[in-house]
């Protein structure tokens, strides 16, 4: 083959597709061709270092489709990499090396995961569930540890930094709270840069959203369907200022097993943790706040809901 400018850009521009526009775009093609086709002063480089070179930033960008799902597909380069994208963002969420000796776990899974992300799209919350055996919940932005070092209750040591508990995608905040629970008893929700406001809805029931719907009608140009009220029989609990992007909530006979400093501790004279009192039992809770638009809710008159807490009713 010969190496100019014409060809190169050709068998760049060939493998370019929606799964490696977000790295291989049209000014990082440009800037390979001129460092494959052009040399730096004092340099001379043979027509085979040229191809060398090509052949690399060919395989490295390389992206081919392995399984779509409704939300989420597997793309695969030339070598063992394997990554989940999300349709919608383009950008790969979690990345794989095949080994050769695991193949077919490793390729199982990455299925797995895909499946896992694209269930939590499709019913539109993360999910986890979480004991409280008294009813009686204490909810923090975080519960700091007898140390003030870390969080009081976390994944543990060897677990912390896997990727599939990374909190900086759904999957792995879904991981994380049911690692939470299962250890700790902690329930915990992921939220951003945000405070959140919590009401107890029932003895069954308790939701978190933003603490500014109530002023919706007042700086809004939007013609809303209904004004945003709150229930009347909904009693507000209180509310988490996330300077940790996140809200903790704990029974209080789990919080006094842990390693928590107590809560009449002066580092919490700034944000005190509060309770509410609810039947004790299994809760379920699904987080859908990276998952809605506050606006459209409040638009028709809703409060918008981020966190829903339910009891889970006996079957029997």
């Amino acid at each position: 083959m010969s190496i100019t400018e014409e060809s190169v850009r050709e068998k760049l521009t060939e493998i370019k597709n929606q799964y490696n526009s977000y790295r291989f775009d049209d000014q990082t093609i440009q800037h390979y061709v001129e460092f494959i086709t052009k040399d730096k002063e004092g340099e001379e480089r043979t027509t085979e270092d040229r191809e060398r070179f090509l052949q690399y930033i060919l395989s490295e960008n390389y992206r081919e489709v392995v399984k779509e799902l409704k939300y989420f597909v597997i793309v695969k380069s030339k070598g063992n990499r394997y990554y989940i994208h999300s349709k919608k963002y383009r950008h790969p969420i979690m990345d794989f090396y095949l080994f050769k000796d695991k193949e077919e776990d490793i390729m199982k899974m990455i299925l797995d995961t895909a499946e896992s992300f694209d269930k939590i799209f499709e019913q539109g919350y993360v999910e986890s569930e979480v004991e409280f055996p008294s009813g009686e919940v204490i909810f923090a932005n975080f519960f700091h540890n007898s140390d003030h070092t870390d969080y009081a209750f976390e994944v543990p040591e060897d677990l912390k930094y896997k990727e599939r508990y990374s909190i900086n995608h759904l999957l792995g905040q879904q991981n994380t709270a049911k690692i939470l629970s299962d250890i700790h008893g902690l329930g915990y929700v992921q939220l951003g840069n945000t405070s959140a406001r919590i009401f107890k809805v029932n003895d069954d029931e308790i939701i978190m959203t933003n603490t500014y719907f109530e002023d919706y009608n007042e700086y809004t140009d939007e013609d809303l369907e209904t004004e945003i009220v709150v229930p009347d029989e909904w009693e507000l609990l209180g509310e988490v200022c996330c300077d940790v992007w996140r809200v903790e909530f704990i029974d209080q006979v789990n919080f006094n097993k842990g390693n928590s400093i107590p809560l009449d501790h002066e580092v919490y004279d700034y944000k005190k943790p509060f309770m509410g009192k609810v039947n004790p039992g299994k809760w379920r809770v699904k987080n859908y706040y990276r998952l809605m638009d506050d606006d459209n809710e409040m638009k028709a008159g809703r409060i918008p809901v981020w966190i829903k807490m339910e009891r889970i009713q006996d079957e029997s």
